[in-house]
């Protein structure tokens, strides 16, 4: 005796505005109702003195396993790098093309403490992905922080920073004080100020919050395995 099974076939003349026609006939409606407005379920941050955003961004950032210090000059910032760097025992440390760093002859001033360094500009895109990957601690600057969170923000106007943030093992970002924000939107207010009349207002930006997580399918949590294992936080105040 042979089986057979029916396949049900969907009937050309129904469609979804049909569908919800009927209803909302059968419910006595004639049109569709407006939806009701959720309520906020994320408390607003409010502005906050200097010394309570640092004071909350520290311990959020310390939360997520980053490392928060607070330094008064960049004499100080020297010093911290230069600590977490020999910690490391990275072979070379990379460094992004940003203008503090500059100002501070960063790279000149490593070199002069035993550091070999990298600052990535070449055009041969996988050659500098390559030695990326082989440097022992990655160094940026931060454009904003947002204290709700303990997280930094980085802008793609810095070049190769999300590159040399995400390569090395342990990456260290340097910002000051006054770029901690209450909260995202207000990172997002300031920076749609800031883009608005220039002649390329687009950039990306990155929000890093803590060092690399990966969790498994039965739910095991794993530090490092798609980015940096360390993420150092300089806050010159």
């Amino acid at each position: 005796m042979e089986e057979r099974s029916e396949v049900t076939k969907p009937n050309p003349n129904l469609d979804q505005t049909g569908v919800l026609e009927d209803v909302r006939r059968a419910l006595g409606r004639t049109a569709p109702m407006a939806p009701a407005l959720l309520e906020s379920f994320i408390e607003p941050a409010e502005p906050g003195a200097p010394d309570e955003l640092i004071a909350r961004f520290t311990a959020e950032a310390t939360a997520v396993r980053a490392n928060v210090q607070l330094v008064s000059d960049k004499l100080q910032i020297v010093d911290k790098i230069v600590e977490i760097c020999t910690a490391s025992k990275g072979q070379e440390i990379a460094l992004s093309a940003t203008e503090l760093f500059a100002q501070m002859s960063l790279t000149s001033t490593l070199g002069a403490r035993g550091f070999s360094t990298f600052v990535p500009n070449g055009t041969d895109h996988e050659q500098m992905v390559a030695r990326l990957a082989n440097c022992g601690v990655g160094l940026t600057t931060a454009d904003y922080a947002i204290a709700e969170t303990g997280t930094i923000v980085l802008s793609s106007d810095e070049p190769n920073a999300l590159l040399v943030s995400l390569l090395p093992p342990v990456h260290v970002a340097v910002l000051r004080s006054s770029q901690i924000m209450a909260s995202l939107d207000g990172v997002i207010s300031k920076l749609g100020r800031e883009r608005i009349n220039l002649a390329e207002p687009s950039r990306s930006i990155t929000l890093i919050t803590g060092p690399s997580r990966t969790s498994d399918v039965e739910l095991v949590l794993s530090i490092g395995v798609h980015g940096p294992k360390e993420l150092h936080i300089i806050i010159l105040d």
